[in-house]
């Protein structure tokens, strides 16, 4: 494969040749079947991401205090709260919130567990 060229490389040789690269619409270029010019595709590495395996341990789940004691009523509203700040870190699993509740009071115990998909 053909060395990779650096965006800074690419800056330095748009202006020696006096090409606006702001002009350039980027997703118009087709390169040829199975020439790639040393050019990463985005495809590439997100099929390299896909193929990435990960420890099944604990890596992937955090421990949440010091969060707000609610009764059964307002556990929607917490856990969308927790979802949206915490989502912000990545993608949390479709089961990957769990809410320790009090059974004999009904209310939440003041932290969670957040289990995302990847470490």
């Amino acid at each position: 494969m053909a060395d990779v060229m650096l965006m800074k490389e690419i800056e330095e040789t748009t202006a020696r040749l006096g090409i606006d690269l702001s002009q350039v619409d980027f997703d118009a270029i087709r390169l040829p079947l199975g020439e790639d010019f040393g050019i990463i595709s985005d495809d590439e590495e997100v099929l390299q991401e896909e193929s990435l395996e990960f420890d099944s341990g604990f890596g992937n789940i955090l421990v949440v205090d010091n969060l707000p004691v609610v009764p059964s009523e307002n556990f929607e509203k917490l856990e969308g709260l927790v979802r949206k700040i915490f989502g912000q870190i990545g993608v949390i699993k479709d089961d990957g919130l769990w809410i320790p509740v009090d059974p004999t009071r009904q209310k939440t115990l003041g932290y969670y567990f957040i289990e995302y998909g990847t470490p």
